[in-house]
């Protein structure tokens, strides 16, 4: 929905709000988004289910109108800068939301004289959709980069999976308000179980990068970037191919949500009949369950991974570049919780070597992964979304 029109909807909303008084008297209403609203997936999406288990508020999950996953979404839902989602919203006691609050649940209104007065009466729970650890913070926006950071300090409740990566949060991140940032454990980790694997599937996602969406690398065509010829040259290498053909293993690979403009460019690459890219709407939580081993750079998702105990591959190709122009709170030299390849020929040696070793780091490896799990992951359990349910509670009553 446009901008214009949110906030068309937006002001219809706050005049007929004191009409509407009597409707909501006495209604325990949390409203769940993520993923702008896009995506039905996450911490935004393990939250909703918890809730909606327990039958004790009146969930609503909020979507764009034509957003494909809507259909499979259970329960009442609401359309993201409608009239309705306005009001609701502010008659709401709590949001929670996996990107940020404008994005996911009620656009535009923290900036918006007087009818901003409801974003401070409803209890706002940053889920986050990923630990921050890999990707320094910088606003997407820099037009909008005070707007962006007085909004996340706004927030009431910053889940956050360890010591370290509150530390981040508090101290260089966002700089949140300390008392916000609450160790929780993230909600989908809920989700995630070491079911019993009989394909062997391996599992690559790599992360964006931001100057390729927001320079589209000036004059460079996008298939002559690093990043594609890294992933392409992987995913081709006639060693690997023939590997994983030979021993029947299955490579997926998920482009990031932010690099789905650049599908096309991947789909033209030709594949082996052991390797296929996976659709934007892909449940990412199942293919991490389902798969013995992960490929990735510096995406979070690299924790969840970690949390089910499984081995990783660390392509760092742009190693250097990405520190640059990214950066990482994680020292990519000494507290990589994974095997670290900077070329393909590398990449390749360490998944065969992986592979042989029936999925399993060698003993180095292993040790070191182990001794670094308490610094990454406070809590390896099913209770993740309780503790942010219970932190909310504590804090709203």
């Amino acid at each position: 929905m446009d901008k214009v029109k949110c906030l068309i909807n937006m002001i219809i909303a706050y005049l007929i709000y004191p009409f509407n008084k009597g409707k909501f008297k006495n209604r325990n209403i949390w409203l769940v988004g993520g993923n702008a609203g896009e995506l039905f997936v996450d911490n935004g999406r393990a939250m909703y289910e918890y809730l909606r288990s327990r039958q004790q508020e009146e969930v609503y999950w909020v979507i764009n109108r034509n957003a494909k996953i809507a259909k499979k979404i259970p329960g009442e839902k609401l359309i993201k800068g409608s009239v309705k989602s306005y009001l609701y919203f502010m008659n709401a006691k709590v949001a929670l939301f996996s990107h940020s609050i404008s994005a996911d649940i009620v656009p535009y209104l923290f900036v918006v004289p007087l009818i901003n007065k409801f974003h401070k009466k409803v209890f706002k729970v940053f889920l986050n959709h990923g630990t921050v650890g890999f990707k320094v913070r910088q606003a997407m926006n820099p037009k909008t980069a005070k707007v962006a950071e007085a909004l996340v300090k706004s927030y009431d409740l910053n889940i956050c999976d360890s010591e370290f990566e509150k530390k981040v949060k508090t101290e260089t991140w966002w700089e949140v308000p300390k008392e916000t940032a609450v160790i929780t454990g993230y909600p989908r980790y809920d989700k995630l179980y070491n079911l019993k694997i009989t394909e062997k599937q391996i599992f690559f996602m790599p992360t964006w990068r931001n100057w390729l969406k927001s320079e589209n690398s000036e004059n460079q065509k996008f298939e002559e970037t690093k990043y594609f010829q890294n992933i392409a040259n992987l995913i081709t290498d006639k060693e690997l191919n023939n590997y994983l053909e030979k021993n029947d293993i299955k490579l997926n690979i998920y482009i990031h949500q932010l690099m789905q403009d650049y599908l096309k460019n991947f789909g033209n690459i030709k594949l082996g009949k052991n390797i296929k890219i996976l659709p934007k709407e892909v449940n990412i939580t199942e293919e991490l369950q389902k798969s013995k081993l992960l490929i990735t750079d510096y995406s979070s998702v690299a924790y969840d991974f970690y949390y089910l105990n499984k081995p990783i591959i660390f392509f760092q190709f742009d190693k250097r570049e990405y520190e640059e122009k990214v950066g990482s709170y994680v020292d990519l030299d000494k507290d990589l919780f994974g095997k670290q390849a900077k070329t393909v020929e590398k990449c390749v040696e360490e998944i065969i070597e992986i592979s042989e070793n029936n999925f399993h780091y060698d003993r180095e490896m292993k040790q070191k992964s182990d001794k670094l799990r308490e610094k990454f992951l406070k809590y390896v359990d099913k209770g993740n979304c309780e503790r942010v349910y219970n932190e909310i509670l504590k804090r709203i009553n």
